[in-house]
């Protein structure tokens, strides 16, 4: 229970209509959870608006509503108005938790691609040198007690808060969390006192929601523009627009690169071994060599800024070397199945044109007979990167196999011919709309040395078409066919 009044201490109000002597049980945004006492949020959606059902949520019990926009509620209720309700919902929250990110040290990462990985490295790293820390990936969050499925990238900031409430009375001491650029423009990470910000780089994705490049760079950005001199700032410096960030920036900058010589952190030589790479690194710690049970040199770009990021913290070459090594698997990150026949299959997120060219070449690099590859694009998102996806997989791939991905309210034969827009060469391209056969398609087409990438879906269960959900995991129907034709998984 907290007192409203203790939470308006924190939180500018425009008006407040109703008496402030009041305790609020918990905060909702979505007026279908809220209980007797709780407090209601309206917040304006992509798809409807929370001040709509601000009498749903009176009738369940709510008392205490925060809102943006006038509304209408019987007299018992207290109202409190406020400007920019996405804004002040990161202030209500973290007064509501009593400020759980006063007790925790966070690491934040944004870019296109890798963030998922660098968390889980970093996430290693913190571990080893008893940083106790919690995590927040796109696949899944840890508050120090439960492993529970993201529901996304970055939560609500009401989300979070809750999170890190439970992760301080876990008794964790850190967070490593992905940003995305939506978390940014919406304020969802507003109030969290980043002790270090990661930048990956910057790809073709979610110019639906920014409408171009610059625009979704800037949100990117956001992270490191209030960044003071205690802040660290680790940049990609390979990448242009991570050039342009350390002008942005108060914090310190951290730069990692495969050939700026100026770089914190830089790429000497890696080599590939049975069961990963030894990646040499050139660090103000030394030379350091790292071994990686990882593949690619995207995943060397994951590594670099990991290793980059634990070096502004200030840890030892040890912590760093077993941390990375103890990193076994990413779920749905180039995850291998490796059959005595030696046909190999690999089970990869990418679901952008930079990450799928990064798969389809550290497979191709490792010399399979023949490289197939299975994967669509999501329905009702970035239209535009549709095309450079098929360039990328036309560029590595010897078949191509199209299939739906999560293509949501869209006509799936819609997204699969703009696919087929990017590749010059048709004779490669098979259509599979339905998922499952393509996948036991593309495996019963494979040879005994030839490499077998499922793309697009990654850690997820389910696909969305014309608005259903539906379970479906890549994993289950590799296996599934594995276990029908007796090929033993080394």
């Amino acid at each position: 229970m907290m007192a409203l009044k203790k939470i308006l201490e924190a939180v500018e109000a425009e008006q407040v209509v109703g008496t402030i002597d009041r305790f609020i049980r918990d905060l909702q945004y979505d007026s279908r959870r809220v209980e007797e006492g709780d407090a209601f949020i309206a917040v304006p959606g992509f798809q409807t608006d929370g001040h709509q059902f601000v009498s749903q949520a009176y009738q369940r019990g709510a008392r205490v509503f925060f809102v943006e926009k006038d509304v209408r509620l019987p007299e018992d209720a207290t109202i409190v108005q406020v400007s920019d309700i996405r804004r002040k919902m990161a202030d209500i929250s973290q007064a509501f938790f009593n400020f759980p990110q006063r007790q925790l040290k966070f690491i934040g990462i944004t870019g296109t691609n890798g963030k998922t990985t660098t968390a889980y490295l970093i996430h290693s790293i913190l571990k080893q040198a008893q940083w106790k820390p919690g995590l927040l990936t796109t696949v899944e969050y840890f508050d120090g007690k439960e492993w529970q499925p993201a529901t996304r990238t970055t939560p609500e900031s009401l989300d979070l808060y809750r999170l890190f409430s439970r992760m301080v009375r876990h008794g964790l001491k850190s967070v490593v969390m992905e940003v995305s650029s939506h978390a940014l423009e919406l304020h969802r990470v507003r109030g969290i006192p980043f002790l270090a910000g990661v930048f990956t780089n910057l790809g073709h994705d979610h110019l639906d929601f920014h409408g171009n490049m610059e625009n979704y760079f800037r949100s990117k950005r956001k992270l490191f523009e209030r960044f003071e001199e205690n802040q660290k700032a680790v940049i990609n410096l390979d990448d242009p627009y991570g050039r342009r960030i350390p002008e942005a920036t108060g914090g310190e900058v951290f730069g990692y690169s495969f050939s700026a010589p100026k770089a914190t952190v830089r790429h000497l030589a890696h080599r590939t071994v049975k069961n990963g790479m030894v990646v040499q690194l050139e660090t103000p710690l030394g030379k350091l060599e790292v071994e990686t049970g990882l593949l690619g040199d995207f995943n060397i770009y994951n590594i670099l800024a990991a290793v980059t990021t634990a070096i502004s913290l200030g840890l030892n070459e040890n912590y760093i070397l077993e941390g990375i090594r103890a990193v076994r698997r990413i779920p749905g990150r180039c995850e291998q199945y490796v059959t005595a026949r030696g046909l190999r299959i690999f089970v990869d997120y990418a679901h952008t044109p930079g990450a799928l060219r990064n798969i389809l070449k550290a497979v191709w690099e490792t010399q399979p007979q023949n490289l197939i590859v299975v994967f669509g694009a999501g329905g009702d998102r970035d239209r535009e990167k549709r095309p450079l996806m098929g360039k990328a997989a036309e560029d590595f791939a010897d078949r191509i196999i199209l299939t739906n991905d999560n293509p949501r309210s869209e006509n799936p034969r819609d997204i699969l011919e703009q696919i087929q827009k990017g590749i010059y060469d048709q004779s490669k391209v098979t259509v599979i709309p339905d998922r499952r056969e393509a996948i036991r398609t593309a495996l019963q087409m494979a040879g005994r040395h030839d490499a077998v990438v499922v793309a697009g879906k990654g850690h997820e269960t389910y696909q969305e078409i014309a608005g259903k959900f539906h379970h479906f995991d890549d994993h289950e129907v590799i296996e599934e066919f594995l276990k029908e034709k007796g090929w033993e998984i080394v």
